[in-house]
């Protein structure tokens, strides 16, 4: 028997408006083709520390019961570089030094994520911004102003598809200790 999942999911760190205008102003930098290059929506900007994928709401409830078990200290990063990942064809910002208490985080979250139906990536943690998807030839690097981002929660987000892309709903919020 088929079981249907309900909600596709993931756990992130979500800006504010200052930093999500931050790193659109920085996006202007580069020149890239609106038409060709599939751009992201200044209200999906996020940093992505546990992508769920397809499940359902039962499952939900269990990762956001775990989700709040996972205590963390606030932090500051500074979005100071911008890469790109070849085979998803993807433009991202990320940090050259990010902080401890960020990998510390993701990896907290994941281990208490692994009770419910969900299981960490194997592969190293790689903390960025997708801003840019489908990009056609790798841009050129080009400096960016620092977007400092103090970071005091995590969000649990549920991805809904629309027409021509999707929309990222915040589901719930997690406090990170001061």
């Amino acid at each position: 028997m088929r079981v249907l999942k309900d909600v596709r999911l993931f756990f992130a760190l979500w800006p504010d408006e200052q930093v999500r205008s931050q790193i659109a102003d920085n996006l202007q930098r580069f020149d890239l083709d609106k038409n060709q290059n599939r751009i992201t929506g200044k209200d999906n900007l996020h940093m992505t520390l546990h992508f769920v994928g397809n499940t359902s709401l039962a499952e939900m409830n269990c990762l956001d019961q775990q989700a709040k078990l996972a205590r963390g200290q606030s932090f500051d990063l500074v979005l100071d570089c911008s890469g790109y990942f070849n085979k998803p064809r993807v433009l991202w910002f990320g940090c050259h030094d990010a902080p401890r208490a960020l990998y510390d985080l993701q990896l907290k979250l994941g281990q208490y994520l692994d009770i419910c139906a969900y299981s960490p990536e194997s592969r190293p943690y790689s903390p960025h911004v997708t801003v840019a998807r489908k990009i056609v030839g790798a841009p050129d690097a080009i400096k960016l102003e620092p977007v400092n981002w103090h970071v005091d929660r995590f969000v649990l987000v549920k991805s809904i598809s629309i027409t021509g892309g999707v929309h990222y709903e915040v589901v719930q919020s997690y406090a990170l200790e001061c």
